[in-house]
């Protein structure tokens, strides 16, 4: 049975292990270095409640973790959140994500949420499709803006009014 439960500062060392999981292997995360314990928490943990985090578990074990971040930090842009979604490795391809997806939505409407974007590299088809089969709209592709693993990288952007 999965469970969402509210990140806490207990989940960090697990989210940060998931994540540089992602920066060590794939181009999921644009970041190039190991994420330390504190910028998880600044990553995952803030001070605006509407701004969720929740910890992803097997009833065991934490398996993932996605939140709601702000994704242009201006007041007219108050109405948006960005949507992540990491999955331990294990787990992917067995509908968790979207379980994860759905939830986050009803949370993001619960919040007073108009608009929530994912920001995906275009080489991570997987959670393109997902996004997409959920209604997520495709706005555009940002090509070469990133640089990793001596390749340069396209970044799309899709979105879901709520």
């Amino acid at each position: 049975m999965i469970q969402f439960t509210q990140l806490e500062e207990k989940h960090l060392q697990a989210v940060r292990n998931i994540y540089n999981y992602y920066v060590a292997h794939t181009t999921v995360s644009f970041d190039l270095d190991a994420a330390t314990t504190d910028k998880m928490r600044e990553l995952t943990l803030h001070a605006d409640s509407r701004f969720c985090s929740y910890a992803i578990c097997d009833g065991v074990n934490l398996i993932g973790y996605m939140m709601l971040s702000p994704f242009i930090k201006k007041h007219s842009c108050a109405r948006t959140a960005e949507i992540t979604i990491y999955l331990n490795a294990e787990h992917k391809a067995q509908g968790l994500g979207t379980q994860a997806l759905r939830f986050l939505e009803e949370c993001a409407k619960e919040h007073g949420f108009h608009t929530l974007i994912a920001v995906i590299c275009t080489e991570n088809e997987p959670s393109m499709r997902m996004f997409q089969n959920q209604g997520y709209k495709l706005k555009g592709i940002l090509e070469q803006v990133a640089f990793k693993f001596d390749r340069y990288l396209d970044v799309a952007y899709v979105s879901k009014l709520l």
